[in-house]
């Protein structure tokens, strides 16, 4: 071989492993270094984010005897699932939730007074799950109160 061509291979074999020991000096250089958590996104999953939980009032119309119909229903994680038709419903207020006996904490509430008697409904967080209460009053009760119970929503 000629010795232009030695010269040319020298320095290409040369650059070539400068060019390939520099990307690698500085991985491995990164892959001793010991992580600082302060800086460093540590790859973990992601906790679960808390679904969207909400009541409808699903207003059906009124029947034949023109007696008004809703639906009560949960939205949780997207999905929406049948409480109960009762008579009257709309959102109560955060700020009205003293009147009814439902706790601050509370995420949403809902229902409605008709002809003499009400049905009532809330979401809460207990034990990290979301918990459905279901209330009633009526006009003729003697005891006090909304006869609060949980109820079981699939």
């Amino acid at each position: 071989m000629k010795q232009t061509t030695m010269k040319f291979l020298a320095v290409l074999c040369i650059t070539a492993f400068l060019v390939s020991c520099g990307g690698k000096s500085d991985k491995a250089k990164d892959d001793k270094t010991p992580l600082d958590t302060a800086k460093t996104a540590i790859n973990e999953p992601p906790a679960a984010p808390m679904g969207e939980l909400k009541l409808i009032c699903k207003d059906l119309g009124v029947d034949s005897m023109d007696i008004p119909h809703f639906n009560v229903m949960l939205l949780r994680d997207g999905k929406e699932t049948k409480i109960k038709t009762i008579n009257a419903c709309a959102a109560i207020p955060k700020e009205e939730y003293k009147t009814y006996d439902i706790p601050a904490e509370a995420i949403a509430a809902c229902g409605g007074w008709y002809a003499g008697a009400g049905d009532y409904y809330y979401i809460i967080m207990l034990n990290g799950k979301s918990s459905v209460f279901e209330g009633w009053q009526d006009e003729t009760q003697s005891e006090k109160g909304y006869h609060w119970k949980e109820i079981s929503v699939k």
